[in-house]
Formats: structure tokens, C-alpha cells, sequence
């Protein structure tokens, strides 16, 4: 059935397993700073990071105030770029473009994967004639290279990333920023993920409906889901 459907990324196409916590990360991640005249020790790094996030979290919370904290999405290529310039470093797109791609490589447990019948049901909707968009709670400057690696990024009509918009689901601001970009109205949308909170009670507050499944990436689901969602056991059951 053609129509305009909006995915989820992390969870719901793309199995990704990160942690920021490893002493390894930060060890790396010092080593590359230097050799750009950044000089950090690793325990030096990680606090000023997490200091610069909370910075560039408050101030952005201050400016949308009606999203507070936990709604708006910080750039971290800011924080990368001032990580650099604090040290006198040379701070260019390039060089924060690479430095944010080594920290996010530096990060992983496993490597990016698509999930299971993923790319099927991307290649089978366009088939069937459906735009297809991404709506995701991410970094621009760590997925689009994922994108790029897995051989997804043509899959998509338009990608709506939520460091781009400075605000993340499931606030409605970020859902109807990109059914506005989109051209798209809420009922002619279909929300697609893994999240009930993030993805579809998001979707349910503007209006969308929404399909969910559970991965192992899905928090808990607590409340029951609303009534405009249905629940779908693979990828692939949106094809039917």
C-alpha cells in the first residue's frame, strides 16, 4: 500500500551497540586530539566533554524553553569544535567532522548492522510506490556516515535527524518540523519504531499513526499503546 511512512533509525533498522563508557574511548580519543594539538589526558577529556554537552544542553534549553531539557538535541560537532579550540587547536569542519567519526567508531561495541528484513521493507515500499523519510533522535555527524556505510542513504526521501532540528522526540515540535518539511499532513503519515514513548506516543500527539515493534533495543513499554498504533511482529509486516 503506498503512502508516506516515517522510520525510526537506531532499534528499529539499524542494530547499533555503543558505549561511552569505555576507558578505551577516551584513551583514543585524547591520543587523536593531541596529535591535532589538542593535549588532554583521557580523564581531562571525558570531564570537559560532559561539562561542554551540559553547557550547550542548558543554553539551548534556555532558548526553548517550552522544551526544556529533556527535549531539545544539542549539536556535539559545537562541542567537538570547542574541545579543539580550548587548546588553541585548529578547529575547521573537516577536522570536527573527523574527530566526532573517530569518537563515534572509538564508541562501538559492534559495529552498525542492519536489522532483519530492514532493507527488504525499504526496497519493498518504494516498490509499492511510498516516500519514504527518517526520523531519528541522533547526531547528524555519527549517522550520516552509518547511513552512508550500511547503503541506505538513497533509501530515503528525506532524513530529519534531531541535532538538525535542536529538539528531539517525542516532542511534537521535532514530529511536526518534519511533516512540515515533508509536505505531509499527520493523518497522511505512518510512524514507524521501536520506542513507545520516543516514536509513538510522539506520533500519537500530533495526530499520526504509528506501528511499533519491540527489539531488544526497546525500552520498556509501561502504559498500553494508544489506540492508533498496531503492533507488528517483523519489519517486513508493513508490506502486506
Amino acid at each position: 500500500m503506498a503512502g508516506t511512512y516515517f522510520f525510526d533509525l537506531y532499534g528499529t533498522l539499524v542494530d547499533i551497540r555503543t558505549d561511552e563508557r569505555k576507558p578505551s574511548l577516551w584513551r583514543g580519543a585524547a591520543d587523536f586530539l593531541s596529535l591535532c594539538g589538542a593535549a588532554y589526558t583521557s580523564a581531562e577529556l571525558k570531564e570537559r566533554y560532559l561539562a561542554l554537552c551540559a553547557e550547550e544542553t542548558a543554553a539551548l534549553a534556555a532558548a526553548r524553553p517550552e522544551l526544556g531539557e529533556e527535549g531539545v538535541e544539542i549539536e556535539l560537532r559545537e562541542v567537538f569544535r570547542r574541545l579543539l579550540e580550548e587548546k588553541g587547536a585548529a578547529a575547521d569542519d573537516g577536522r570536527v567532522a573527523d574527530t566526532a567519526v573517530l569518537f563515534r567508531a572509538l564508541s562501538f561495541r559492534r559495529a552498525p548492522r542492519l536489522m532483519p528484513g530492514a532493507r527488504r521493507t525499504l526496497e519493498g515500499l518504494r516498490r509499492q510506490g511510498a516516500r519514504i523519510f527518517l526520523l531519528s533522535n541522533a547526531q547528524s555527524c555519527f549517522t550520516m556516515p552509518e547511513l552512508h556505510r550500511l547503503g541506505i542513504t538513497e533509501a530515503f526521501d528525506g532524513i530529519f535527524l534531531s541535532s538538525d532540528f535542536g529538539c528531539r522526540k517525542p516532542s511534537p515540535a521535532f514530529f511536526r518540523a518534519a511533516l512540515e518539511r515533508a509536505g505531509v499532513s499527520p493523518r497522511e503519515a505512518l510512524m514507524v519504531g521501536n520506542d513507545p514513548t520516543a516514536d509513538i506516543c510522539g506520533a500519537e500527539s500530533v495526530g499520526m499513526e504509528s506501528r511499533y515493534i519491540h527489539t531488544w533495543q526497546s525500552p520498556p513499554r509501561g502504559a498500553p499503546l494508544p489506540e492508533s498504533c498496531r503492533e507488528i511482529a517483523a519489519l517486513t509486516d508493513l508490506l502486506k
